[in-house]
């Protein structure tokens, strides 16, 4: 993989992007992007896009066991991503959560402790499909996130596992896909085409920067437009 044209990606917004990953005709345009249920928490901080580290939790099922941690399983693959670079260049990941139990939505899937091992690790960014808790401290990170919302509280972290194919909002991701996200959305991209995309947002942003000069010129009107 060409881990420059991948890196270069974050030049464009998500919807550039997602048209050019659609111009290579690799998988149906219908999946692989978010809903308007995840939103981006922290806009300020733009564009994300890293490898996708996967893993699956339920924080809503009742209980005042202590289930066991899977968290630094988790770390761990987080950090042999982030290694995972040509001649030991380090990689932005992106840390995926899906959230499962009764309430998906309801729950809390990680604060600022938990954001700040992720961080050590080499995460740049997180998203899930829950909500997340102590905002201020995840901005201090700093590590952007996209999510259902807030919430205070959580019950008994009970993990699933890590690095299997997980669902957020409608998009499956698997281990390994490159995440791209900003204020619009968030997308995934398949490894095995992800370092063509680039070449394919730069002709979505010169087409449509060539159109909108048309429609914005001054003597544009209706009739010339629907003239063709």
């Amino acid at each position: 993989m060409n881990w420059q044209n991948v890196l270069e990606l974050a030049e464009f917004d998500t919807p550039t992007v997602a048209n050019g990953l659609e111009l290579l005709s690799v998988q149906d345009p219908t999946i692989g992007y978010t809903g308007p249920d995840v939103r981006a928490l922290m806009p300020e901080m733009g564009v994300r896009l890293g490898i996708a580290v996967t893993s699956r939790m339920d924080t809503t099922t009742g209980g005042t066991d202590n289930p066991p941690s899977l968290f630094r399983d988790w770390l761990r693959l987080i950090d042999e991503a982030a290694r995972s670079g040509p001649s030991g260049q380090r990689l932005p990941v992106f840390a995926v959560m899906e959230s499962v139990g009764p309430r998906p939505r309801y729950t809390v899937t990680i604060g600022d402790g938990m954001g700040t091992g992720m961080k050590l690790a080499g995460a740049v960014a997180f998203i899930t499909n829950g909500a997340i808790r102590d905002i201020d401290g995840v901005r201090d990170v700093p590590l952007a996130c996209w999510a259902t919302g807030l919430s205070p509280m959580h019950g008994k972290l009970r993990w699933l596992d890590v690095g299997s194919p997980v669902v957020i909002d409608g998009m499956t991701v698997r281990q390994g896909d490159i995440i791209h996200a900003d204020v619009n959305g968030a997308i995934a991209i398949p490894a095995a085409v992800a370092d063509q995309v680039y070449a394919r947002a730069q002709e979505v942003r010169q087409k449509e920067a060539a159109l909108f000069a048309r429609l914005r010129d001054p003597g544009m009107t209706i009739e010339k437009y629907l003239a063709g």
